[in-house]
């Protein structure tokens, strides 16, 4: 009986004297992983480790934009000859629209009557 619980004991010691075996050159990162692939270690540990770890491991998914009209230069200089075009346009009698602002009538707001539904008793 003894005997059973020496060879208990050794086992369990043998897996505390159990180190992570790192090269010298490792990263935090290979220590993270390194933890939760060690199935010694508990499991919260594993889990905040294994947390710790996704976003340098898997890509984060976001929305970007593609612009197909060239460099911003291009598109500036695109801008720039249209409305050298639209001054030559007016220039030489084309219909320009010149709009007046139309007034806008403002009423005063309305008084706020006791409504009987609302009195208090």
């Amino acid at each position: 009986m003894t005997k059973e619980i020496t060879m208990v004991f050794d086992r369990i010691e043998a897996q505390q004297d159990k180190q992570l075996e790192l090269s010298p050159t490792a990263t935090a990162l290979d220590l993270l992983e390194a933890v939760y692939r060690d199935p010694s270690q508990e499991l919260h540990t594993r889990i905040r480790c294994a947390i710790s770890c996704l976003p340098f491991q898997s890509p984060k998914l976001l929305a970007t934009a593609i612009v197909n009209e060239g460099s911003f230069a291009e598109l500036l200089d695109r801008r720039l000859k249209r409305i050298e075009e639209m001054k030559l346009l007016e220039a030489n009698g084309a219909k320009v629209i010149d709009a007046e602002p139309q007034s806008v009538e403002i009423k005063p707001p309305l008084a706020r009557t006791n409504d009987r539904r609302f009195r208090r008793f």
